[in-house]
């Protein structure tokens, strides 16, 4: 019965045509044959020129993409994914509809395993290096950036900082709605983050089991 009951998912909630298409597009056939991946409703691939890893044993629809999500609803009708560098899966995980994430060439976005969960209007753009670990619940409209899009001099000393720097989450990370990370942001194991926050930092010296809220008004580039 679960099995008649995935077919009938697959057919009839998911988007069959992409699903399909982008499994057996990005995968080896012996994990595209088990359709790990599901996208649902409007999803714009704009580059598929990268690739995708799934690290591990291999389900269907462990991967879930666009699904609609109960707690908020957004005005942006469709996921957008732009792979051209790397994407690795390492375990089971779901991202709510809206969600735009970008991974540039030479880049790396890396997914732990364990269940992670990313709201609604989830927006990931990697230039660097993002990687998120184990159980990590991320709600609607969270962002996380590891470049800052464009050099900035310091006009007193003259030193012109890196364009990126990697974004690290730790495991068991709780991250509430609307926070936004910038490049060199390092989350410990164990950590909550207040809705709203500005995470632009190495928080890693932390003590585990820590709360971080709010925006730090030290400026870091």
């Amino acid at each position: 019965m679960k099995t008649i009951g995935k077919i009938l998912h697959i057919l009839f909630k998911t988007n069959l045509v992409k699903t399909l298409w982008f499994n057996w597009k990005m995968l080896p056939a012996r994990q595209a044959r088990h359709l790990p991946i599901w996208f649902y409703g409007k999803v714009t691939l704009r580059s598929t020129a990268g690739s995708v890893v799934i690290d591990g044993p291999v389900t269907p629809g462990m991967i879930k993409i666009g699904k609609r999500d109960y707690y908020v609803t957004t005005s942006i009708p469709q996921c957008i994914w732009t792979i051209r560098g790397a994407i690795r899966f390492r375990g089971p995980l779901s991202f709510g509809f809206g969600s735009y994430v970008m991974v540039s060439d030479g880049a790396e976005l890396t997914f732990g395993s364990k269940g992670s969960y990313f709201g609604t209007g989830v927006k990931i753009i990697c230039f660097n290096r993002i990687e998120f670990g184990n159980a990590v619940h991320v709600p609607w409209e969270c962002q996380f950036m590891d470049t800052s899009f464009h050099y900035i001099e310091n006009r007193a000393s003259g030193e012109i900082p890196p364009l990126t720097r990697p974004i690290r989450i730790g495991t068991h990370v709780w991250i509430g709605n609307r926070t936004t990370f910038t490049k060199g942001a390092i989350i410990p194991d164990d950590t909550i983050i207040a809705s709203n926050s500005l995470v632009n930092k190495d928080f890693s010296a932390l003590e585990p089991y820590c709360l971080l809220a709010g925006v730090d008004r030290k400026s870091v580039v």
